[in-house]
């Protein structure tokens, strides 16, 4: 390792040690701080790797890669970027936190988060093993613009004919990277998980050939643009899935039917999360995992050893529960929405909304959420918003019908945190990036307080 390299994996590491000793988590800076003196230095860790898995997409990553490193590492050592940090700093502070003061790794064995537009940059010079995409979805207008080049930028970075990829055959323009590769592409989807047509007002972006540029036909949606589709012009339609799941959602249980050329194995795995999308990231993690080798019995064991992220339906216990979910784009509001009308109980839902460059300046996001179908079967007693942008969602709920009287607006996180509502059980907060650690945070003193 050059001279250079080693002083930013210096400098790197010793910003790791100062954030921990100040109490932080230091899951950026050290990689920032050793990036800018050696930008080499994450190319050649990760060129020590022996076998790297990346996960990408629009949503749900952080939550299939927990999946993945719990699949994955059971008595074998794995290093992951479990605080969710997916551009190049954070991948290069999880490498520095597995190094020694030589640029050694002492783990050979990742599971990797990355962020769309960080793809490209990576596999430019660093092939993974495989390559697991979640979904192509609209995102931050502010930074990806629109879905076709969050695809462009998925493309590039999976075109690497030597990576197996992992991909969702439900979403046709995820399902578009493993067309024309049918080496090592490997389809999940959902079978019997069937919604009706009056979810046809979600925002559908992805929902067009990418050929012809017609409208797909649906025989049914799941969510967004994802469902069963085929071209009217019959350049292309939904693939038989390699790995096709059924969600038991009575005994919260998730059947897997893996497809080989000569027989049909099926096992079934526990589920421990909520939400239709929270299964295809489950769904996404054992297939990606059988690609490796685990074994069904195997993912049934390891399964126990998952344990939420940050903010993806993280419990706080108390009275009322408060319920912690990141919302960051309308389709993923949209599926937290609906995971909400699964819970009969009555129920408070709080939006903080902040707009930092981590968020998206942009909110006009929020117009697309499907609240005015949400809202008569929310069960909700009591409305709340808070962040930055907290009035602009006060706002979106008056236009969807919420009186203004039963909508409460807080001024400071601490007030988010402790907030309750009389004859509720359950108060969910639905928040952006920004503000979902600080939350997660006063959550844990207020839950702790008791």
């Amino acid at each position: 390792m050059r001279i250079r390299s080693i002083t930013g994996l210096w400098l790197g590491r010793m910003t790791k040690w100062v954030l921990w000793a100040l109490g932080r988590k230091g899951t950026s800076l050290p990689g920032l701080v050793a990036a800018r003196v050696a930008p080499r230095l994450l190319e050649e860790l990760l060129n020590q790797l022996s076998t790297c898995v990346i996960v990408t997409g629009t949503n749900g990553k952080t939550t299939t890669t927990a999946f993945l490193y719990a699949f994955l590492n059971d008595g074998e050592a794995w290093l992951t970027n479990r605080g969710g940090a997916n551009l190049q700093q954070g991948l290069l502070a999880a490498l520095l936190a597995k190094s020694d003061w030589w640029g050694r790794l002492q783990v050979k064995k990742a599971v990797l988060e990355v962020d769309e537009a960080t793809l490209p940059k990576v596999t430019a010079k660093f092939h993974p093993q495989a390559i697991v995409v979640t979904n192509v979805l609209r995102d931050q207008l502010d930074r990806y613009g629109e879905v076709d080049l969050a695809l462009r930028m998925l493309s590039e970075g999976t075109r690497y004919a030597g990576t197996a990829l992992i991909t969702n055959a439900d979403d046709p323009l995820a399902m578009s990277l493993g067309l024309g590769r049918p080496e090592l592409t490997y389809y999940y989807g959902m079978t019997g998980v069937v919604d009706t047509t009056a979810r046809r007002t979600d925002v559908r972006d992805g929902a067009f050939c990418l050929i012809c540029g017609r409208e797909l036909e649906y025989a049914y949606f799941i969510y967004g643009q994802i469902g069963a589709y085929r071209c009217p012009e019959g350049h292309f339609e939904r693939p038989q899935p390699t790995f096709a799941g059924r969600w038991e959602r009575a005994g919260r249980r998730l059947v897997v039917c893996e497809a080989e050329p000569n027989t049909a194995e099926e096992f079934t795995v526990e589920s421990p999360v909520r939400g239709v999308f929270n299964q295809y990231n489950l769904l996404a993690a054992a297939s990606a995992a059988r690609v490796l080798g685990v074994s069904p019995k195997a993912l049934r064991r390891r399964v126990q050893n998952f344990a939420p992220p940050t903010g993806r339906f993280q419990v706080f216990p108390g009275a009322p529960e408060r319920v912690l979910v990141l919302i960051k784009n309308p389709t993923g509001a949209n599926g937290v929405l609906r995971a909400l009308e699964d819970d009969a109980a009555a129920k408070a839902v709080c939006f903080v909304i902040n707009d930092d460059d981590a968020d998206g300046r942009d909110v006009s996001w929020l117009w697309d959420i499907n609240l005015e179908e949400f809202i008569p079967c929310s069960r909700a007693a009591e409305w709340l918003c808070g962040g930055t942008r907290g009035l602009d969602m006060a706002l979106r709920l008056a236009y969807a019908g919420i009186e203004r009287t039963q909508i409460r607006v807080l001024d400071k996180l601490a007030q988010v945190a402790e907030v309750s509502a009389d004859g509720v059980e359950t108060v969910y907060i639905l928040s952006t990036y920004t503000a979902l650690h600080p939350l997660s945070d006063l959550l844990k003193e207020v839950a702790n307080r008791g």
